[in-house]
């Protein structure tokens, strides 16, 4: 049986299983496909689920900020969607905690430092605040983890389409 290749158009004989006329042929043909795969990129979802990532009506104010100022970068990234909405909600109400206690330490009362003298020993003790204040960055840095915005588990582009800015040399009075 006399056959078109399905790559480069030449006819060819053979049965009516066999589709190129030659093995390059039938290589080039699934090169130029592979090709064509990382040519178009794939859909984008995640813009669609903007749209269904609603904030929590129960997050306080600081929050609430903070929601506004980075889902929008997690979701673009990717990092944010419908089941890891939750987690982010307490990472914002953990930021707002922290923010309240970092308040009330600052006020310097007294009663509030960090440290504390023990009246049993005369010797110095962490105060409850500090306590909670480690306890709570502890794990707010951990859930800053699990969304990369830490400085070391944010190295890299992460799929946002932003152009470098090029790097502008200064004189310094050497030549290259």
């Amino acid at each position: 049986m006399i056959k078109g290749c399905s790559f480069c158009g030449g006819l060819f004989e053979g049965n009516a299983k066999k589709k190129y006329c030659s093995p390059k042929c039938k290589k080039n043909y699934e090169n130029s496909k592979r090709g064509m795969d990382k040519a178009q990129p794939p859909p984008n979802n995640h813009r669609q689920q903007v749209s269904t990532l609603k904030r929590p009506s129960w997050l306080d104010e600081t929050a609430a900020a903070y929601w506004d100022k980075v889902a929008p970068m997690l979701v673009e990234r990717g990092h944010l969607n419908i089941l890891s909405e939750d987690a982010f909600a307490e990472l914002c109400d953990l930021h707002s905690r922290l923010i309240d206690i970092n308040r009330a330490i600052n006020a310097s009362e007294s009663d509030r430092t960090l440290l504390q003298i023990d009246d049993k020993t005369q010797s110095l003790k962490e105060s409850g605040l500090s306590d909670i204040k480690r306890k709570y960055s502890a794990r707010f840095m951990d859930y800053c983890k699990q969304f990369y915005l830490t400085p070391l588990s944010n190295r890299g582009n992460f799929g946002l389409n932003k152009p470098e800015e090029p790097i502008k040399k200064e004189a310094d009075g050497f030549d290259d």
